[in-house]
């Protein structure tokens, strides 16, 4: 978890700005929160996530009030009073940094994964097996994952992730970290992308996993493979179905392991995810089209079929 305790430096800031403020240099546009927020900084009280990212986002909205002279000495402006009492620029620097961390921890927390039931196949290359297949398809609609929603991965929503220099995938069985098959930087894992979907291309070691887990493939124990994955709530779209809500993954953020897999296992998906999906459960509403009045049992069948068919 990232420390939220304010440093000293935004802790002096504030209580030079509440001193200002005492002063009567603040405005008369000031809030009382900003205050009680500046009391908790000045004391070095923990702060929360929320208050954090919106520390850094009012110091983003307020970069441009900096005047030369803002600052100077029996002439402070309100702008610099209040500069000072959200932590001043040490908190700028810092916030930043801070929600950058955190924004590092959610991605953590939101890791997700999906399996796809997709043979994997057995080669050998130059005296080396080679184990091969998809781990995930484009625009291939999912089974139903819990929160009640349909998924739909968009062609190249991995090609980000793919191109990105931090991006190094594992390749494990059954996404046990204890059983390495290959890795993206070691060159045992190979990743690449056509215009079916995602496609992993593994040397297995010749440890006891690598050789069990061939020796599985070529056995056709193995079902499919899996992936874990985060992506960012702007990569997204949700959209209202007569059957559901739909989850269109336009650009995936994080790929981090693709394994192997004796059956794929139910999909793993975040609590955002499923609270996002929610809000596109209800069933879309068609409006009836009015019958017109005094009309002939013929006709009106005839309209209620055809408005039927635009329903159906």
């Amino acid at each position: 978890m990232a420390n939220l305790t304010p440093t000293k430096a935004m802790a002096d800031a504030a209580a030079r700005g509440l001193r200002l403020h005492d002063e009567g240099k603040s405005g008369d546009g000031l809030k009382p929160e900003t205050v009680r927020r500046a009391n908790i900084i000045a004391r070095r009280d923990e702060l929360t996530e929320s208050h954090v990212r919106e520390m850094r986002a009012w110091f983003a909205r307020h970069e441009s009030d900096k005047r030369p002279g803002w600052d100077d000495a029996g002439e402070e402006t309100p702008g610099f009073t209040a500069w000072l009492l959200w932590g001043g620029d040490p908190a700028q620097s810092w916030s930043e940094r801070k929600v950058a961390e955190m924004d590092r921890e959610q991605e953590g927390r939101s890791i997700e994964r999906r399996g796809l039931t997709e043979p994997v196949e057995y080669r050998e290359e130059d005296g080396q097996p080679r184990l091969t297949g998809y781990a995930a398809l484009y625009e291939s609609e999912s089974v139903v994952l819990p929160g009640g929603f349909r998924e739909i991965l968009l062609r190249g929503a991995f090609d980000d992730a793919l191109a990105s220099p931090e991006t190094d995938v594992v390749a494990l069985f059954n996404h046990d970290a204890n059983q390495v098959l290959g890795r993206q930087s070691a060159g045992t894992l190979r990743l690449s992308t056509d215009e079916r979907g995602l496609r992993y291309d593994i040397t297995p070691p010749d440890t006891q996993a690598g050789r069990d887990t061939v020796e599985l493939v070529r056995r056709g124990d193995l079902a499919g493979a899996s992936f874990a994955f985060t992506v960012r709530s702007e990569d997204e779209e949700y959209k209202r179905t007569d059957d559901g809500p739909r989850r269109y993954i336009q650009r995936v953020s994080g790929l981090f392991d693709v394994s192997v897999v004796l059956t794929p296992a139910y999909p793993e998906t975040t609590a955002a995810v499923r609270q996002r999906a929610a809000e596109f459960a209800e069933p879309v509403e068609h409006e009836a089209e009015p019958v017109p009045a005094r009309v002939s049992p013929l006709a009106r069948a005839a309209h209620v079929a055809r408005w039927l068919r635009r329903v159906v």
